[in-house]
């Protein structure tokens, strides 16, 4: 159970994603016209090049619980989810992981990685290559409302996992995502994003709240913080050899 409450946080929160698009005023009529833009997404190039690390804190649920994302380029990531008195970690380094659940250091799974990666590429302040992320791409003709506003809608499915489809909505005026939704296994997963805004001086901007729907029910997240280049030491990514040293052996 704490392990479905930390993905399904982590795949709320990374979308963080595809921030804000920038400015056209043109009909784009293809889906990769959207997406080139979206590239684009948090930040500019020249504003996105300058960060090295970054630190999101999240509040979700109706009882207060929190969690910490915390990256180092190019490819090492944390996730501390605290739950009441309850802790759960993810961590990734390149193309290996560990997780503390349930009490004990394990190492990540290869689907367990490729699942945390397909939501990450979406949650950090960096260029995003949506051609990479998501294939079979297409515009939808008609536009539809989404999170209070009219949206353009891309169709598509992940090149990591063709098997699930994915729609994303765009604001037409605003050109922000507004909303995501896949389809996955265990049902429909829809996200919508709102009150975005800039959190530092670093240009990145960020939905403020977030709030998650699945049959399971709904989850409303906030960010309460995000720091570009924050003091994140090395030792918090590698894998503990005791239950207590989750921040890594100093």
């Amino acid at each position: 159970m704490k392990l479905r409450i930390g993905k399904a946080l982590l795949a709320a929160a990374a979308v963080t994603a595809f921030a804000m698009l920038p400015s056209c005023g043109l009909f784009r009529a293809t889906a990769d016209g959207v997406l080139d833009d979206g590239e684009n997404a948090i930040a500019s190039d020249w504003k996105a090049s300058d960060i090295e690390t970054a630190e999101f804190m999240y509040e979700f649920g109706d009882k207060g619980a929190t969690a910490q994302i915390r990256f180092k380029s190019p490819d090492r990531i944390r996730i501390d989810v605290l739950d009441g008195e309850r802790t759960v970690v993810f961590c990734l380094t390149k193309a290996s992981g560990w997780m503390f659940v349930r009490g004990e250091v394990i190492n990540m799974t290869a689907e367990d990685i490729a699942e945390m990666h397909v939501a990450l590429l979406q949650a950090i302040p960096f260029r995003v290559n949506f051609q990479d992320l998501f294939g079979n791409t297409a515009l939808e003709e008609e536009t539809e409302f989404a999170a209070g506003e009219e949206c353009y809608v891309i169709d598509g499915n992940f090149r990591r996992d063709p098997k699930y489809p994915v729609k994303l909505w765009f604001g037409k005026k605003s050109e922000l995502l507004r909303q995501f939704e896949v389809d996955r296994d265990d049902g429909k997963h829809t996200i919508q994003y709102f009150d975005y805004r800039e959190f530092d001086d670093s240009g990145v901007i960020l939905p403020a709240r977030m709030f998650k729907f699945s049959d399971s029910g709904s989850t409303k997240l906030t960010l309460n913080s995000f720091e570009a280049n924050a003091d994140i030491p090395d030792y918090v990514f590698r894998k503990p050899d005791k239950l207590s040293a989750l921040e890594g052996n100093k």
